[in-house]
Parts: C-alpha cells; structure tokens; sequence
C-alpha cells in the first residue's frame, strides 16, 4: 500500500512539473503572439500609409511637393451631371468692344474703279471689329532751341522737360513695359533683355535691374497704405509658401481681403515672420488661416479654419481605413457651405438659430461616433512617455477643439469656406521660381514682392498692371491707391 502511494506521488510530481513547464511554454508564447500581433498592426498601418500616400488631394501637402510624381486629378467637388462650359444664365466674359479708334470702310469691288462712286450714297450693311497691336520704338531726340530776341537782344533759351535727367534715358513706356514683364509676367532679365533687343531698344541687363529696383522703391509708400487698408479689414485670408532668395529658403508671407494684396518676405516662417510682417499683431477681424499653429498664437483676433484642408485631410481618412463618419463629416461640411450659398443668393446673411442647432448637433454625433471608433491607445507597462494618438484620432481631437473655428462660415456669413484667396494670390511663388529662377538677395525678393503688392492690388481695381507701373514712373501712384473703393 506504502509503495502504491510513493508511484502516486511520484506520477504526481511528473505531472505538476510537466504542467508548470507547459504553463510557462504557453505563456511565452503568448507573450511572443501579442508582440507579433503588435508588430502585424504596425506593418499593416505602414502598408496603409504607403498604399494611400499623402498628397495635394488628401492633405495639406502643397501640389508642388509632388513635382513629377503627381497624383492623377481627383476634384473635391464631385459631379454635378452638368455639361461642361457655361452653364444656362451664365453671363460670360467674351470680347466686350469699347470706342472704336479707327474706321475701314470696304466698297464693293466693282464700284473702286466707277467714275460716278462720289454720287452714290453708301450706307454700312455690317459691321465686325478687330482688335490690333502696334509695337513702335521711338528714339525722341529732346533738342533745347535758343535764339537772341530782335527787340530786347536778350539770349533766350528753351529748358528740357522735368522727366529728361540724362543725355541718353528710357521713357515712361520701356520702364513700364520693363516691370510689367519683370512682375506679372515673371519674365527672367535676361529674357526681357533679349525681347528688348528684338524690338529695337538697346539695353543691359542691369538697366533692366535698376527699373525693377527703382519702381520697388517708389512703391515702398503706396503699398504702406496697402498693408493699412488690409489691416484694418473685418475679414483676411492669410497664408505662407517658401522663396528662396540668397541661396538659403525664405517665407513669402501673404495677407489679402477683397480686391487688396500685400505681400512681404521673411526669414521665417512661423510667429517671428508673422510679426515682422506687421499685419497679424495690428489685426483684430478674423483671420481666415490653415491651421498652421503659429497663426493660433496671435489673440487679438477671431480665427477661421480653411475648411478644404480639412476635406482633404477627410479624403485621407477615408481611402486608410473604414472610417465611415469621416465621409459623413465631410458631406456635412460641403452641405452647410452650399446651403449657405444657396440662402446668400436669396437675399439671407445668416442661418437661423433652428438650422443652426441643428448642423451642430450633427456635426458633434458624427465626432463624437469618430472618438468611439478611434479610442486613444492604452499605456503598456514599463514604457516611458505618452503613447502615440495616431493621425485618425489627432484629426478627430482637431475637430472636436476648434469647432469654433472650423465652422467659423456658418456662424458668420462674411467669413469664406476656403482659403482660397489666399492659397492662390501666394501661386506666383511656384511661377517665378520655374520661369525665371531664384533671387540673389533677400532685398531682390522683398522689392518683388512690395512691387507685386501694388501691382496685383491695381489689377484687381481695374487698372492694368502697364498704366500701374506708369504711375509709378510719374509719381502718382500713391493717390491712385489713396482713390481705390473697396
């Protein structure tokens, strides 16, 4: 009986140490599954990422990041199932005629060589119109004239007119027609020295320079009104994109309302080129801005998102991941911009507290569904530091703390849903850059940018940007923008 007991305790034993070791066997490899499990998400978030990479149409990425490797097109808007071109009602923006300069008369053919064509009474059977450029190169020789009067005998001698400062000069015409091409048609110098030549005007290349120099300088005061006008605007669209000037990148800093541009280059991006650029610290509207963190910094205003970014940021979601509620908020926000577009063309300037309440609400479900899907990841054990949200849930936190901000259009009619303005008055940028290169210095690139200011804002004022660079040559240019209604 004793030694039955002793095989039982000694089986037991074998049992409960092969139970142990298999215990501690599954343990590791549980260990080793949950950390191959980790590693699985990891790789597949990767995947993800690389499959739907960021670009222009899914982020804030800027379409010249993509250079050669650009996305094929992919509109935000959707399809309408409308035809292209204009649209029923549209009043279009053909050939409008003004004054006619010149009149040709055209007889019949037979009637040139009749002897009685005086006595018949030709009346006009119709009329078409054409529109013609001459390009003429005058050399004017200014010649001061002299004479000793017969009835006094005093010398008398002719003065030359307030404009002529040299013995050979360039008109009022070359210099305009110089900075035109130098700035809005973002033409190199040496290019727009060689149009020159072919046109019979001999000129340097640093001649040419020195125009563009001198207009930036006469331009320093108007485009000072410029930056007070636009400063003191209830609504401003803000934005920044890269320069490079002196071999090292600058930021081209971009502040514009209505009809109104001003444009400066700084050092830096962020708050210190915000401040140096001298519009944001003055400002007390509502800047209209991406959300870019720097912007956030300046509490003396109200602030509005650009709420394409967001649209895009919303598409990205949507291609990673089955996230259906980032297709909800997106259809969302395009619902309430073009309802409101649809009331502003009836005549109303807000929502009603009723729809307003009721976009809200919608907007927080769909949020607040996003949070539950997205939870913020838990803190393993022995890891230092916060773990990481991930883009998903950063997006959705965004969302639900600018609220405010973002729908900024809805609560207030006078702020737009894009930032549009902005992002394509700073487009030149990319264009100057491809046409005709980089600047040699900052102070090269701060005059192309003061010039452009005045020019641009002329335009959009319904002066051509050649009669804007002729009141910069003839000193009136101040009055002019002192003249502008908004």
């Amino acid at each position: 009986m004793e030694q039955e007991l002793r095989e039982l305790r000694i089986a037991f034993s074998v049992l409960a140490e092969q139970l142990r070791v298999q215990n501690e066997t599954m343990a590791a490899k549980d260990a080793q599954i949950a950390v191959l499990t980790e590693q699985v998400a990891k790789l597949t978030a990767q995947v993800e990422e690389l499959t739907h990479k960021k670009n222009s149409n899914n982020s804030s990425k800027p379409p010249s990041e993509g250079r050669l490797e650009k996305p094929a097109p992919k509109s935000l808007r959707g399809k309408s199932g409308k035809k292209q071109g204009g649209q029923p009602g549209h009043k279009g923006t053909g050939m409008k005629l003004r004054n006619s300069d010149k009149t040709e008369e055209h007889i019949p053919e037979k009637c040139k060589s009749c002897p009685r064509l005086g006595q018949c009474k030709m009346k006009c059977c119709n009329t078409r119109y054409e529109y013609e450029v001459q390009v003429n190169t005058e050399l004017i020789a200014h010649k001061v004239m002299g004479c000793t009067c017969p009835l006094s005998g005093e010398k008398l001698q002719g003065e030359f007119p307030a404009w002529i400062t040299g013995t050979k000069q360039y008109g009022a015409g070359v210099f305009a027609f110089v900075n035109t091409l130098l700035t809005v048609g973002y033409v190199s110098v040496d290019r727009t020295k060689k149009l020159l030549s072919s046109l019979g005007i001999p000129i340097s290349t640093g001649a040419i320079q020195n125009m563009l120099n001198k207009a930036a300088e006469k331009s320093t005061e108007p485009v000072e009104r410029i930056k007070c006008k636009v400063t003191g605007k209830d609504v401003v669209n803000f934005d920044e994109t890269g320069l490079r000037a002196a071999g090292f990148l600058h930021w081209l800093h971009c502040a514009c309302s209505g009809p109104w541009r001003f444009y400066t280059v700084q050092k830096k991006r962020g708050q210190e080129g915000m401040e140096e650029m001298g519009v944001l610290p003055e400002f007390t509207g509502v800047a209209v801005h991406d959300f870019w963190s720097s912007y956030k910094k300046f509490k003396n205003m109200f602030h509005a998102m650009c709420c394409q970014h967001l649209e895009r940021e919303l598409v990205y979601v949507a291609e990673i991941g089955n996230q259906e509620w980032a297709g909800e908020l997106r259809k969302l926000l395009q619902e309430m911009c073009h309802m409101k577009n649809l009331l502003a063309d009836g005549g109303r300037t807000f929502f009603t507290d009723q729809e307003l309440q009721q976009y809200m609400e919608q907007y927080d479900c769909i949020v607040a569904a996003g949070l539950a899907a997205n939870p913020l990841p838990e803190k393993k054990p022995g890891k230092r530091g916060k773990p990481k949200k991930g883009k998903i849930r950063c997006l959705l936190e965004r969302f639900q703390d600018c609220k405010a901000d973002i729908l900024r259009f809805a609560t207030d009619w006078r702020v737009p849903y894009t930032n549009n303005d902005a992002e394509q008055a700073i487009r030149f940028a990319r264009v100057k850059e491809k046409v005709s290169g980089c600047f040699r210095t900052k102070e090269g690139a701060e005059g192309f940018a003061r010039l452009l200011s005045f020019i641009s804002t002329a335009v959009r004022h319904g002066i051509s940007s050649f009669d804007a660079c002729l009141s910069l040559y003839n000193g009136t240019a101040l009055a002019l923008v002192e003249s502008w209604q908004d």
